[in-house]
């Protein structure tokens, strides 16, 4: 299909992403009789789809949640996973690194790294450049995904909208032939999302472009094709936009991509005379409030005053990163503020839905979902709420096998299935089409009606234009921000491999412990080094705590077990050497290694000991993402709490939460493979690494000390038989 002539893009400044500039798509990118079910589902996601895609084509994706926009991105990047399903017509692999760059919808997924500087050289390391090269490209594509945070920040510390960016860029950094997005703009406020569009659009002037998108407006300007998808990717209508908007708009309100009075406008623009402020406020208590509320840790440095009243619609918005999340958090009472107050209503009273709906799942089927709390008992409501959410079909299917706006319909209807006087609920119309967002909005606007108070955290203009109430919160620049260096310890002064050694050695030098007085001899110097790789105390014992709970579990079944009479003082004595032993065993390379980055580690054993690149990459990975399970599991068991599972104490919610941590934990897993593959980890063979790993002079106090370790427990035992 030839090319239409395009419009100027914004004119926001932007650095071009002069590595790439001279990248020329020289074929094209052809579906032909494309097929594809996942294992998981009875039906294919595709059926017998052809598409094909001239160089330099830019092409706007629409449809439905569910049509399989997120597939067919996938099958363009020739990463559909014959493990995971079965299909034909596969594309397949790409010839090089990042010859075809994906931006999967949930950016969370395609954060590699622990620094932002890092996750943007993850797919130039891969290609094996050289490091200035890595350096210059990351720079560049951080610059024009228009990440403006310190470098050196953990990617997933980031908010949602932040994240979105920082994927941006690591999408870009390995200048793709193909740049395939999947809702890029989902999760950003106006401004910046057209900032991020004009970045995307400058990136593309040389490449083939097929994003997929529910908020069509801003993009149709911008692109020389519409593709409109209906179940199971069948194609509803193809051709230049204007015309498919001309001449099909049945179609595309059928398919949910538009809604009956035509393209969705700029709402917030188009209703400001009519909700530019917020409604004179209703009389009597609200039924939640916070008053003059800091947590600057967090970046909320002004204090902020909000109160939700019942039977408003109440909206929380501004800039991504502005604290809106931080605000909910601090209101459901999952976080304390630094300063201030909060009120809320009993917990029976409160109902949510978090930012991702899948860590809120507990059943098995939709229908079990919406029954799931003990508070949810109207089962006309249930169905009702399943017919107005178009869930009613997928009423037997599992949770976490829909779509991703699937989900956060189930997570929507399951939270108003409680009756609530208090619902907060945080970006609830991303990856909805607009028929669903429409009925999305229109059950909150009867929720508020009923007399429940809604509180919305949203950058979505269209709800924001139905709010009875509004909160801006400000954007805090990135330097406004409190700083929060990484304390440094005398360990950061040793190489990662260094600090392994004195682990390693302090394990083989444990085995000359055969008496209760050499092991507490034995303990001494860990005692004394310890708080040299030590950051705080907590973390201390965080770590430390595990061994000496198993030293004491150990102590004790060897006085109970052991060669001696049980529990007799010989006994004793015998289950403090076997306690003495197994903390000097463990501790020294825990508190050695527990001062370690990841990928200062992977830098050192890929960098510096040449070992295969592929297995210590993806080893730093998941060392990067364990380190956020903590977060993972405290919203999981926090929205169990909400919901009237049980208390933080319930074995059975824990053990709930633990299943669904696993879940969630895989499903990510998967994700987070196929963003890693897109940006040319399937292919990294020979790898470089952004940094070196240098060996300096402290290393050789620490092989000093590494052997000090070792032979120090043998003296000890020598020194208490003399």
């Amino acid at each position: 299909m030839p090319a239409s002539p395009r419009p100027e893009t914004a004119s926001s400044p932007i650095t071009p992403l002069s590595p790439f500039s001279s990248i020329t798509p020289i074929s094209p990118v052809a579906l032909e009789g494309l097929t594809w079910r996942p294992f998981t589902r009875r039906e294919p996601t595709i059926a017998g789809l052809d598409l094909v895609i001239p160089p330099g084509q830019r092409v706007l994706l629409a449809g439905a949640s569910g049509s399989g926009k997120s597939t067919v991105l996938r099958a363009l990047a020739g990463l559909l996973d014959e493990e995971t399903g079965e299909g034909g017509g596969l594309v397949p692999p790409p010839h090089r690194p990042g010859e075809r760059g994906l931006l999967l919808q949930n950016p969370a997924h395609a954060l590699v790294a622990a620094s932002i500087t890092r996750d943007a050289a993850f797919g130039p390391e891969n290609a094996a450049l050289d490091r200035p090269e890595i350096h210059r490209r990351a720079a560049d594509a951080l610059a024009s995904a228009r990440v403006d945070l310190d470098p050196s920040r953990a990617p997933l510390d980031a908010s949602g909208g932040q994240q979105q960016r920082i994927a941006l860029a690591g999408s870009l950094a390995l200048g793709p032939d193909l740049l395939l997005l999947d809702e890029p703009t989902s999760m950003l406020d106006a401004a910046t999302a057209q900032e991020v569009r004009t970045a995307i659009l400058e990136a593309a002037e040389c490449r083939t472009l097929v994003l997929a998108e529910h908020h069509i407006d801003p993009w149709l300007p911008h692109v020389d094709r519409l593709v409109v998808l209906g179940p199971q990717a069948r194609i509803l209508a193809d051709g230049a936009p204007e015309q498919v908007l001309r001449e099909q708009r049945e179609v595309l309100v059928e398919a949910g991509v538009l809604v009956e009075t035509g393209v969705l406008e700029d709402v917030a623009t188009s209703a400001a005379p009519q909700h530019g402020a917020p409604a004179e406020a209703p009389e009597g208590a609200p039924v939640a409030s916070l008053h003059g509320v800091t947590v600057p840790q967090r970046g909320l440095r002004t204090p902020v005053d909000l109160a939700v009243h019942a039977g408003r619609l109440t909206v929380l918005t501004g800039p991504s990163g502005a604290g809106k999340t931080t605000l909910l958090r601090t209101l459901l009472g999952a976080g304390a503020p630094e300063s201030g107050t909060v009120a809320r209503p009993p917990r029976e009273k409160i109902a949510s839905v978090p930012q991702d709906p899948e860590h809120s799942f507990v059943a098995t089927t939709v229908r079990d979902e919406l029954l799931a709390s003990p508070w949810a008992d109207d089962e006309d409501l249930i169905d009702e709420l399943l017919a107005r959410a178009d869930l009613a079909p997928l009423a037997r299917a599992h949770p976490s096998r829909l779509s991703g706006g699937e989900q956060r319909r189930v997570a929507i209807a399951a939270a108003l299935a409680q009756q609530p006087s208090l619902l907060v609920l945080d970006e609830p119309t991303v990856g909805l089409d607009a028929r669903r967002r429409r009925a999305v909005l229109d059950l909150l606007d009867e929720a508020s009606r009923r007399g429940c108070a809604v509180l919305v955290a949203t950058h979505d203009p269209e709800l924001i234009a139905r709010a009875d109430d509004r909160l801006v919160l400000p954007g805090t620049a990135q330097d406004e921000l409190p700083p929060v260096p990484r304390r440094r310890i005398p360990a950061d002064a040793l190489n990662p491999l260094t600090l392994s050694l004195i682990g390693i050695l302090a394990a083989i030098g444990s085995f000359a412990v055969h008496s209760w007085q050499g092991g507490l001899l034995a303990l001494v110097p860990i005692v004394v080094l310890a708080p040299l790789a030590v950051r705080s105390v907590r973390g201390a014992a965080l770590r430390l705590t595990p061994i000496l709970l198993s030293a004491a579990g150990l102590a004790w079944t060897t006085a109970l077990l052991g060669d001696a009479p049980a529990l007799s003082g010989p006994a004793w004595l015998l289950g403090l050497r076997e306690a003495a032993r197994i903390t000097v065993f463990v501790a020294p390379g825990v508190l050695a290694l527990g001062s370690v980055e990841a990928t200062a580690l992977g830098d050192a054993l890929g960098g510096r000991l040449r070992l295969p690149a592929r297995p210590v990459a993806a080893a730093v990975v998941a060392l990067v993402r364990a380190g956020h399970l903590g977060r993972q599991w405290e919203i999981i068991v926090r929205t169990r709490i909400q919901r009237g599972l049980g208390s933080a104490a319930s074995p059975r919610l824990l053990a709930s939460a633990t299943l669904a941590l696993l879940v969630v934990t895989l499903r990510g897993a998967e994700q987070q493979a196929l963003a890693m593959d897109a940006r040319g980890f399937a292919t990294a063979t020979h790898r470089t690494w952004a940094e070196p790993s240098r060996f300096g002079r402290a290393d050789v106090l620490g092989l000093l000390l590494a052997i000090g370790v070792l032979v120090w427990p043998l003296l000890a035992e020598l020194l208490v038989t003399r």
